[in-house]
């Protein structure tokens, strides 16, 4: 302690029991995960010149006089073996990187993120050009008073050496910092400059300057991320920590909204739990007070068994599972063997054997809750069309090698693993042969980034903008994912031109236009279906707000009632 100092049969909907006993290890750049952290306070009008900044939603209703003290207890599910918030999703999502470290600015699902967003640190954001950013720090920024910063106050520099250490090392999402960023540079202490190479629509998302990953970290730091104790200017410091197990936060009396009394509660505890049964049993038995439920049935249980001590909240979530085709080698880069799995391809199996019927198969290639990025389902009606003889046409027109058996590959989760079955069983209808490989997810991203692979099927982050999706699509993903699309100058031409589009009308059209296209060409990449998200809570918690895609949010404004 530091201190101070067997294979799962598509015959029916998800098990809860056989899923529990399986576990769930959902980690790396394909893991699930929904982002958890405060409500900020609602802004001023913004000067002249400046962006548009909104206020997060109220949540749930708390009562008039919001008590201070208390510790929350939370777990997480995907294990962790440095302290490094930037290449590192638990750390940057549920540990340090939400309670230590401060970040400028945060997003919310549905805002405008050429224009909109949430101010955190920054004070004010002013965009005098299509191609610059001007952000001021608020004036009460200090760091935690620990060598070898000290307490020291956070200074603009600080933000530019972050923005280039996040430029020039592997990071958790620095597509900003290697696309979208000409320089970056600081006039006084309190003023940030950012210039853009082009005109950016998604440049306040949670993929680019609201990205998990752009933590205001000390200088003194960004030598030794891994290892060193984590000091940050947010609401909360570490004081105990058993890497991989433990950790437990306490307030920071510096923190910039100390005078409003933020945060709350005194103390957060997160333990590591990567099986479903003991984050159950630790929940019922009020060792944990959050929980993200991974179970659909496990909610009915819960809220049949528990009634009014918890709350439940579910929603359909941005996240998008996908199945994976690799279009750079044959038989695959055949138009007609790809058209002949739309054919046999049925969504909305995947949608009531994995999720019990809770989720949805949206029309396009977006997440339902994109919602006006959605197409008409009467446009894509026809590309989904089931039709087994068609597909079996097809494939012997294009020559398709039946004699072979080709690998499926997944991030090993109960999800991953039945959802390679569905596919299994529907693809063994028009003879090709199919053999599930569920793996650890260092093992699986190795040979999804060699291109060593002919099909995988995994889930996704939630977003809250299209751009990290169609990028996926992409022939330059800026990810380890570089065999995912059909390698289309044209369509890559338009997804372009859809990033530079600042005007939403436009930019939603040009999205609209992209999902057809790569329809057209029987797009590898394909949503097979939207789930719900459902977190329970004690009702001793107030004013938890859930979200339905990644942004950092601090929740200092959550206080626990008994």
């Amino acid at each position: 302690m530091v201190t101070g100092s067997a294979r799962l049969k598509v015959l029916q909907p998800v098990n809860r029991r056989r899923l529990l006993r399986r576990g769930i290890a959902l980690t790396g750049a394909t893991a699930l995960f929904l982002a958890c952290g405060g409500k900020p306070e609602s802004t001023t009008a913004p000067p002249a010149g400046a962006v548009q900044a909104t206020s997060a939603p109220s949540g749930a209703a708390a009562t008039p006089t919001p008590k201070r003290g208390g510790r929350l207890l939370e777990a997480w599910y995907t294990s962790t073996n440095n302290l490094n918030p930037t290449t590192n999703y638990t750390e940057g999502i549920i540990l340090s990187g939400v309670k230590v470290y401060d970040r400028l600015i945060s997003q919310r699902l549905g805002k405008d993120t050429a224009k909109e967003y949430v101010l955190e640190a920054a004070q004010s954001v002013e965009m005098p050009d299509s191609t610059t950013i001007i952000f001021k720090l608020k004036p009460n920024l200090k760091y935690q008073d620990r060598p070898p910063v000290s307490g020291r106050t956070v200074t603009a520099e600080d933000i530019v050496n972050d923005e280039l250490y996040r430029r020039d090392n592997p990071a958790v999402g620095n597509y900003f910092q290697n696309v979208s960023m000409q320089s970056i540079e600081a006039p006084d202490a309190q003023t940030v400059v950012y210039k853009l190479k082009a005109p950016n629509a998604y440049v306040f998302s949670s993929s680019q300057l609201a990205a998990l990953s752009q933590c205001i970290i000390p200088r003194e730091l960004l030598n030794s991320l891994d290892t060193a104790w984590p000091i940050g200017s947010g609401p909360y410091q570490l004081v105990e920590y058993s890497l991989n197990t433990r950790y437990l936060y306490r307030r920071f009396d510096g923190y910039r909204e100390a005078g409003r009394g933020l945060p709350y509660i005194d103390e957060r505890e997160v333990r590591i739990l990567v099986d479903p049964a003991s984050q159950e049993a630790a929940f019922r038995s009020e060792q944990l007070h959050i929980w993200r439920v991974p179970v659909p049935t496990l909610a009915d249980a819960l809220k049949k068994e528990m009634g009014n001590k918890i709350t439940l909240h579910e929603f359909l979530s941005t996240a998008i599972v996908t199945l994976s085709i690799n279009a750079t080698r044959p038989p695959w880069n055949d138009v007609r063997v790809r058209e002949a799995i739309y054919r046999i391809l049925d969504r909305q199996k995947y949608v009531d054997l994995l999720e019990g019927g809770r989720g949805k198969v949206p029309p396009g290639l977006l997440p339902e809750p994109l919602a006006e990025y959605q197409l008409d389902p009467k446009q894509t009606e026809k590309y989904f069309r089931q039709d087994v003889r068609a597909a079996k046409q097809l494939l012997d027109a294009a020559g398709f090698p039946y004699d072979k058996e080709f690998d499926m590959s997944a991030l090993t989760t109960p999800r991953n693993n039945q959802g390679m079955e569905i596919f299994q069983q529907q693809a063994s209808q028009i003879g090709i042969k199919v053999r599930v490989q569920p793996m650890p997810f260092a093992e699986w991203i190795q040979k999804v980034s060699t291109g060593n692979w002919d099909l995988w099927y995994a889930g996704h982050p939630a977003y809250d903008s299209p751009q990290p999706i169609l990028r996926l699509q992409h022939t330059k993903t800026y990810t380890q994912h570089v065999y995912n699309g059909l390698k289309d100058p044209a369509i890559d031409a338009m997804i372009d031109k859809s990033e530079q589009t600042l005007d939403r009308n436009e930019r939603i059209k040009l999205v609209k236009d992209i999902q057809i296209a790569l329809l057209e060409k029987y797009t590898p990449f394909i949503i097979t279906h939207s789930y719900n998200d459902i977190w329970a809570q004690w009702n001793f918690v107030r004013n938890y707000e859930p979200m339905r895609a990644t942004q950092a949010m601090y929740l200092t404004e959550m206080w626990l009632d008994k």
